[in-house]
């Protein structure tokens, strides 16, 4: 009866683990690299956008239904001229800022000495009534306004 017994060399195997362990490699997985540079992209197309539009927003005032007019030319304006918008509900805003009447005249007059201007750009809301918007025109004639413009929106067909 023979017995057979095979004795496998221990060290022989870890040599071939350890060369197998050994070998480093050294790639760089871009991938959550590039999941945030879209993400960054994205980010940064939303909020200039939004800056955009309240820049827009800012400049202009507050957002008004404008009288349409078939006729009206394009109003050459600077990008300083104050804007003054009035409200379906009579409200008087310069810029942005909401303006008391009995200030009207102050705040207007402030407005033109500090861009350097002499025109007034005036938006109404197509609902407020005639009386009220000439007053606010001879309101900013005494402040000093040599022009005043009265923006309407093109009718479109």
């Amino acid at each position: 009866m023979g017995m057979n017994i095979q004795i496998e060399d221990a060290s022989a195997a870890d040599a071939a683990e350890a060369d197998m362990s050994e070998t480093v490699v050294a790639e760089i997985n871009i991938t959550p690299l590039t999941d945030v540079f879209l993400v960054l992209l994205i980010i940064f197309m939303v909020t200039s956008t939004a800056i955009v539009e309240s820049e827009i927003t800012s400049r202009t005032g507050v957002k008004v239904a404008l009288p349409k007019a078939n006729s009206a030319g394009a109003v050459t304006k600077k990008r300083t001229d104050p804007i003054l918008t009035v409200t379906k509900s009579n409200e008087v805003y310069l810029f942005s800022k909401k303006v008391e009447v009995a200030n009207l005249e102050q705040e207007i007059r402030k407005a033109l000495n500090d861009v350097g201007s002499e025109t007034l750009l005036l938006r109404g809301d197509k609902n407020v009534f005639l009386g009220e918007a000439v007053d606010i025109m001879a309101i900013a004639k005494r402040a000093g306004a040599k022009n005043i413009a009265i923006l309407t929106q093109t009718d479109q067909k």
